[in-house]
């Protein structure tokens, strides 16, 4: 060690240690590509591992019965709609009935006299 910075000193224009100041330089472009180069490989193989990989057992759907839609005679038809017609009459019957909207005026105007005259005092 003592002696190459001597060497150095003296013989400061050597090839030998011409090409070794310039192999020590780093270049920072060349770093980045290395770098990016690094990454593009890793996820090449990371890839390839998850393409060459064994798939699990797959799950097969299950396949369920075609089951063909059944003729209903046109009487039997007719009673389930009439059935279905009775039970709506019935629900609509049972229903509260809405508030005539005159009414429901006549209070807002009650409502609002009450303000007014509440306000005044």
């Amino acid at each position: 060690m003592a002696s190459n910075w001597i060497h150095r000193l003296f013989n400061p224009h050597c090839e030998h240690c011409q090409e070794e100041r310039e192999d020590s330089k780093v270049c920072e472009s060349c770093e980045t590509l290395r770098r990016q180069l690094e990454i593009s490989n890793f996820d090449k193989n990371k890839l390839l591992d998850r393409l060459l990989e064994k798939p699990g057992p797959e799950s097969k759907p299950e396949l369920r019965e075609v089951t063909r839609p059944q003729s209903i005679p046109w009487a039997i038809r007719r009673q389930m709609l009439e059935r279905e017609d009775r039970e709506k009459a019935k629900l609509m019957a049972q229903a509260p009935q809405p508030i005539p909207t005159e009414e429901l005026e006549k209070e807002l105007d009650v409502a609002a006299a009450t303000r007014e005259a509440e306000s005044k005092h």
